[in-house]
């Protein structure tokens, strides 16, 4: 039954008797351009002559509107929210919007595109509410004309558009997220799996007390309809107790998804994807030449999350084994297992999302061992061939040239590709001019010496990362002048 007092709003001159700002709309649309301005004021006077025929919109200034769409939404509205003094909706979507009195931060929560095949068959899709408040968001109010069906919103319950007692936007987001997770729920068979792993990342990334996930989990299984739902309402204390380390990457293998996009439904309570768990999540797959992949792997230690980017070819990526242990060789991350045809179907939901770019538009960061690795290899070959500050010694042999005054190293990558096979260091020439733009920031210089081309890959402050006069590496002018003569006349014999 509807409670509706003599005090609702039904008119624009009631709205504005309260102190609201109202705007007027057509077919949910403002009919004034700056309506969004903090200091709009339409008077009483203006709506009588110019809107009479407008839908009435409350700007949302001092109130925060709870917009709900998908319908299992309400279900879960008695379960947390402790009271509210008005309520609106229409005959065809009743009880739509919550309405109380305060500000928040706007907020939608949506199932990620991933869920297309669950949620196209909602009205509103994948939307499943929103939290909608501030001077940039309306309302249209009771009395008005829905702005995308031909109904009359009305009031549904009011006695006073009143303060919340308690954490409304904690509240809220509750009841967004149990919806996702009812929507989402697990098929017979791994239905305590799934309520495990929720109740594993609530024990560990939030400060809720056993109670409330004993609770939340209940809800959740009550709501979805599960049988045993009643063996699923002490999770949040057997999953504490026991130590079990179920979480976000199980969800993800019972959702056939990826790690990031359980943690994007998560993030509605605030757990970040960087705290996820798991000793390793694998993140997106960059395409940066033919058959040749980088792949985003995180790795969270001790709470903090440490992107690192590794490189594979096709056949490893497409087989979990070999790309496992190309993880842990390269990185040093330790990936949860996943059974071949789960790891099948998250990899090609990422491959067929790859981003593809050019090797020349293309900034890299590998993994800083990776990186130290690699310099010390370089710096071995500098030790070896030396650097000179005659640049003929560039064009004529292909060995490093030193730039004194602007701190720039000449290198001719052929040569520096050569001690790499002879070192039987084995990396290919695409991910060995990768390595030179990301580590050291080169950039390939097409000139030229005494008309004679004269191509080189130069490396600005080389003095960042080696002392090359500390190491012996730099031969000075007298010692650069002998070795050139010696090499003419060598020549000339």
């Amino acid at each position: 039954m509807n409670i509706v007092n003599e005090r609702a709003p039904n008119s624009y001159d009631q709205w504005i008797d309260l102190g609201r700002r109202i705007i007027p709309c057509l077919k949910g649309t403002p009919e004034i351009k700056k309506w969004s301005d903090p200091n709009l004021e339409i008077t009483k006077e203006e709506w009588k002559t110019k809107y009479q025929h407008s839908a009435i919109a409350l700007r949302l200034d001092e109130d925060v509107d709870f917009d709900i769409d998908n319908p299992l939404v309400k279900r879960f509205i008695e379960k947390y929210i402790k009271s509210c003094g008005a309520i609106s909706g229409r005959p065809t979507n009743p009880s739509s919007h919550y309405w109380w009195k305060g500000k928040l931060n706007y907020a939608k929560f949506a199932l990620p595109k991933q869920f297309e095949e669950i949620y196209k068959k909602y009205p509103h899709g994948a939307t499943l509410c929103e939290i909608r408040s501030g001077n940039g968001f309306y309302t249209i109010v009771p009395k008005s004309l829905h702005s995308k069906a031909n109904e009359y919103v009305q009031w549904e319950k009011y006695e006073d558009i009143k303060h919340y007692p308690g954490d409304l936007d904690a509240d809220l987001r509750k009841v967004a997220l149990s919806t996702a997770l009812s929507i989402l729920y697990a098929p017979q068979g791994n239905r305590d799996e799934y309520c495990t792993a929720i109740a594993g990342v609530l024990n560990k990334h939030t400060e809720w007390t056993e109670q409330e996930i004993n609770d939340f989990i209940f809800n959740i299984a009550e709501v979805s309809d599960d049988n045993e739902a009643n063996e699923r309402s002490k999770k949040g204390t057997t999953t504490k107790k026991s130590g079990k380390a179920f979480g976000m990457p199980k969800i993800a293998q019972i959702w056939n998804c990826d790690v990031k996009t359980v943690a994007e439904i998560f993030s509605w309570i605030g757990i970040k994807y960087e705290t996820v768990q798991g000793a390793g999540v694998i993140g997106d797959i960059i395409e940066y030449s033919k058959d040749r992949y980088e792949v985003q792997v995180f790795n969270n230690n001790d709470g903090e999350t440490k992107e690192i980017k590794v490189l594979v070819d096709g056949p490893t990526l497409m087989k979990a084994n070999l790309f496992y242990d190309e993880v842990i060789r390269k990185a040093q991350v330790w990936l949860p297992r996943m059974k071949p045809a789960d790891y099948e179907k998250i990899m090609k939901i990422k491959f067929d999302q790859r981003r593809k770019t050019e090797l020349e538009d293309y900034i890299f960061e590998e993994d800083a061992t990776e990186d130290t690795k690699f310099i010390k290899h370089f710096i071995k070959f500098l030790s070896r061939d030396k650097v000179y500050v005659n640049k003929q010694e560039l064009a004529d042999h292909q060995l490093c040239y030193y730039e004194k005054n602007s701190d720039q190293l000449h290198i001719n990558i052929n040569r520096y590709e050569d001690y790499l096979e002879e070192k039987r260091i084995n990396i290919k020439r695409v991910d060995l001019i990768k390595k030179f733009k990301d580590i050291f920031k080169a950039k390939k210089v097409n000139g030229k010496y005494k008309g004679k081309s004269c191509v080189s890959w130069v490396i600005q402050n080389p003095s960042n990362w080696v002392d090359i006069k500390a190491e012996g590496i730099l031969l000075e002018a007298e010692d650069a002048e002998i070795i050139t003569e010696v090499r003419q006349l060598t020549h000339e014999t």
